[in-house]
C-alpha cells in the first residue's frame, strides 16, 4: 500500500511538473493583453481615470445647499450652598445656506473636460505601452530568425572545416585553407552565441514588459513573413485622430471654459440665500419648559468692482487667459502642420522600405545563385577558398538585410499608426 501511494505522489508530481514547465504560447495580441493587464501604470492611470468620471458625475454639486445642525447646553450655576439653579436652556440652530453665480455652467463643462482629457491621456498610455510590445514582439521574431540563419552559417562553415581537413589529410589540400576554414568556423560560433545571448537579455526583457515570471518559458508565434508580405500602406478612407492634437484640442476647450470663467467671476454677482432657525428650551420658575424658537430667512448679492479697473488682478486675470487660448490656438496649428509632414514621412519611408525589400529578395537569389556556383567550383579546383568563403558571406549577409529591413518596414508601419491613431494591426492587411 505504502509503495502505491509512492508512485501516485510521483505521478502526481511528474504532471504538476510538466504543466509548469510547459511553454506558454504567446501570439502578439496575448502578448499585448499580458502588457495591459499587468501593467502598474495602466493600473494608475485607471484610478485616476474613475476619479475624473466620478468628479464629473457630480459636477452640478456647487448648487447643492449647505447644511448644519448645531447645539448647546447652559446653566447658572448657585452662588450659596444651599440654593437651587435652575433647569438650565437648551439651544438648537439649524442652518441652510444656498449660494448661485454664473459659474456653475463653467464648473460642469471643466469637470467634463478633465474627464475627456483623462480618458485621451488613459488610451495614450496604453497606445504607448502596445507600441512598446508589439516593436519588441516582432524584434524577438527578428532575433529568432538571425539565429536560424547563425546555426546554417555555422554548420556550413563547420562543414567546411571537416572536408578541407579530410582533403588534407588526403594530401590534396594546403594547411593553410584547413587554418583559413577553422578560424572562420570559430567566428560563426562567436557569432551565434553572442546572437543567442542577446535574444535571452531581450526575451527577459519582455517576459518584464508583459508581467511574467522570469521562469516562464515563453513560445512565440508569429512569422516574419506577414511583414514580407504587406500590400501597399494608404490612410485613404481614414480619419486621423492624433492623441497629441486631441489633447491639445482638449486642452484648448479647457483654456476658453477657464476665461469663460474668468470673465463670469470679474463682472457677474453671486446671490446667496439663507434660512435659520434656533429654538431655546428653558425652564420657567414652576419648572415648565418654554420655547422661544424663531427662524430668520436672509438674501444677498455679492457685485465684483474689481473687473472694471484695468491695473486690478481681476482685470489681468482675464487677459492672462485670453493669452493661453491664443497659444494653445497657434500650438494646434503647429501640431497640425508636424502631423502632416510625419505621416507623409512614414508613408514615403514605408513605400521605401517595401522596395527595398524587394531588392533584398532579388540579392538573395543572387547571393545563393552565385554561392553554389562557386561551392562547385572550388569542389573543382577552380575557385581558392578566399572566393568560397567571399560568397558564403554575401549569401549569410543578404539573407540578414533581409530580416533586417523587415523588421524596419514593420516599426514604421507601427509608428505610421501609432501616429495616426488607428488600431494597431490594420495597415496593410
Amino acid at each position: 500500500m505504502r509503495k502505491f501511494f509512492s508512485v501516485t505522489a510521483l505521478i502526481v508530481m511528474s504532471a504538476v511538473s510538466a504543466a509548469y514547465s510547459e511553454e506558454l504560447k504567446l501570439t502578439i495580441e496575448d502578448s499585448v493583453k499580458y502588457a495591459l493587464d499587468g501593467n502598474l501604470t495602466i493600473k494608475q492611470n485607471q484610478i485616476e481615470l474613475e476619479q475624473a468620471e466620478r468628479n464629473n458625475r457630480w459636477s452640478w454639486n456647487s448648487i447643492s445647499p449647505t447644511a448644519n445642525v448645531s447645539a448647546s447646553y447652559s446653566q447658572t450655576l448657585p452662588e450659596e450652598d444651599n440654593a437651587v439653579s435652575d433647569a438650565g436652556t437648551i439651544t438648537i440652530t439649524g442652518k441652510l445656506n444656498l449660494s448661485l453665480s454664473a459659474n456653475l455652467a463653467t464648473s460642469v463643462k471643466a469637470a467634463s473636460l478633465n474627464y475627456k482629457s483623462s480618458k485621451i491621456s488613459y488610451e495614450t498610455a496604453r497606445r504607448t505601452i502596445e507600441l512598446s510590445v508589439r516593436k519588441a514582439f516582432w524584434a524577438l521574431l527578428n532575433e529568432q530568425e538571425n539565429i536560424a540563419l547563425q546555426e546554417k552559417n555555422e554548420a556550413t562553415a563547420k562543414s567546411q572545416y571537416e572536408s578541407n581537413r579530410t582533403k588534407y589529410n588526403r594530401g590534396s589540400l594546403s594547411q593553410l585553407d584547413v587554418l583559413s576554414a577553422q578560424v572562420t568556423w570559430q567566428n560563426a560560433q562567436f557569432s551565434l552565441e553572442s546572437a543567442r545571448t542577446t535574444w535571452k537579455n531581450d526575451t527577459a526583457a519582455f517576459k518584464q514588459m508583459l508581467a511574467l515570471p522570469q521562469d516562464t518559458e515563453i513560445k512565440l508565434i508569429g512569422d516574419l513573413n506577414e511583414i514580407l508580405s504587406l500590400k501597399e500602406i494608404s490612410l485613404d478612407g481614414i480619419t486621423i485622430e492624433n492623441p497629441t492634437l486631441k489633447s491639445l484640442e482638449v486642452q484648448l476647450e479647457s483654456a476658453k471654459n477657464a476665461l469663460t470663467a474668468a470673465r463670469l467671476s470679474a463682472y457677474t454677482p453671486v446671490l446667496t440665500a439663507g434660512y435659520s432657525y434656533t429654538m431655546n428650551a428653558a425652564s420657567d420658575d414652576t419648572g415648565s419648559l418654554t420655547d422661544s424658537g424663531k427662524g430668520t430667512l436672509s438674501f444677498g448679492a455679492t457685485i465684483p468692482l474689481d473687473g472694471l479697473f484695468p491695473w486690478s488682478d481681476t482685470f489681468l486675470a482675464v487677459d492672462t487667459k485670453k493669452d493661453s487660448v491664443k497659444k494653445l490656438e497657434l500650438e494646434i496649428e503647429n501640431q497640425k502642420t508636424t502631423l502632416e509632414v510625419s505621416i507623409e514621412s512614414y508613408l514615403n519611408q514605408i513605400k521605401e522600405y517595401q522596395s527595398l525589400v524587394e531588392l533584398r529578395k532579388s540579392s538573395i537569389e543572387l547571393a545563393e545563385q552565385t554561392y553554389n556556383m562557386t561551392l562547385e567550383a572550388y569542389n573543382h579546383g577552380t575557385k581558392d577558398l578566399l572566393s568560397l568563403q567571399s560568397a558564403s558571406d554575401s549569401l549569410f549577409t543578404a539573407r540578414v538585410n533581409l530580416l533586417s529591413q523587415a523588421y524596419t518596414l514593420i516599426c514604421a508601419v507601427l509608428d505610421l499608426e501609432n501616429t495616426a491613431g488607428v488600431s494597431f494591426g490594420t495597415l496593410g492587411k
